[in-house]
């Protein structure tokens, strides 16, 4: 199990200085591991007893061992597509490191998953009325791909290409609704403030992000959270947008399985709807 996932395993347990501490390190991780235990205390605002008993919560011996655990994982950080491609590589090259890049990349999505936040998230949109989607560009990909297999189980989902339009209707949602935004680098001001506005109406809020802290994290319930893996200047969100596809991949699943034969019956009549083009 790797040091960053039973960082954010059990974020919701922790107490204000856990969370404090947790929060610098996801931010600082390089940092952290080059610290002294008196240094991180004092650069995270905490005490250096803080510290030590910090990462003895997470099952280490002390803070050397959880520092060699995080520097591991910064090793194994995904590469870019920006990183891999080169000018002169043949088609065959380019395929074979996207094979290689995505294995990866699904590999380490998985394994950052944290299963209690995606309970939570399925939890709360059984039982939602209305489900809004919020993203842009080719976060707005994901939600879309989303908002049609929700459709086709009988799930009122809500999701416009046009942000007016998602911020539109927005205007309302309720306590008995969820809203969900994917947004790799969480500061997306269109969606960080249908978000808000979402959670000022009680609405349930969750978050499809990266690790790094952001604004939009401030306004979701639940974070469900995926690797840390682009750079603002790229080729295009390739990695962040596969990896947003496993999460909502997940949540339609498990929706689906929680009732089969239902599940079977909507999509049947939704079969039987689309023969009737032809």
């Amino acid at each position: 199990m790797s040091c960053i996932y039973k960082i954010t395993e059990d974020m919701s347990n922790y107490t204000v200085t856990e969370k404090k501490l947790a929060d610098y390190i996801l931010d600082h991780r390089r940092e952290t591991t080059l610290s002294s235990t008196k240094e991180l205390a004092d650069r995270s605002g905490v005490s250096p007893s803080a510290v030590v008993r910090f990462t003895q919560r997470l099952g280490y011996s002390g803070f050397v061992a959880f520092k060699v655990d995080l520097a591991s994982d910064g090793d194994d950080e995904i590469a870019n597509f920006d990183d891999i491609l080169l000018e002169q590589d043949s088609i065959s090259d380019v395929v074979r490191k996207s094979k290689a890049l995505n294995t990866r990349l699904q590999e380490e999505s998985y394994r950052l998953l944290n299963i209690n936040s995606l309970a939570k998230a399925v939890d709360a949109m059984q039982s939602s009325q209305r489900i809004f989607l919020f993203g842009i560009g080719a976060s707005g990909i994901v939600c879309m791909d989303l908002m049609e297999k929700l459709s086709r189980i009988n799930r009122l989902t809500i999701f416009h290409h046009d942000f007016h339009d998602q911020l539109a209707a927005t205007t309302h949602i309720g306590s008995q609704d969820v809203a969900l935004a994917v947004s790799y680098s969480g500061k997306t001001h269109e969606v960080n403030t249908a978000m808000r506005y979402a959670k000022e109406q009680g609405a349930t809020t969750v978050a499809i992000t990266q690790f790094e802290k952001s604004p939009l994290t401030r306004y979701s319930d639940i974070l469900l959270r995926i690797p840390s893996n682009e750079r603002e200047i790229r080729l295009g969100a390739i990695a962040s947008r596969n990896a947003s596809l496993i999460v909502t991949d997940l949540i339609y699943m498990c929706l689906a399985k929680n009732d089969l034969e239902q599940t079977k019956e909507y999509l049947v009549k939704t079969k039987e709807a689309i023969l009737r083009l032809h």
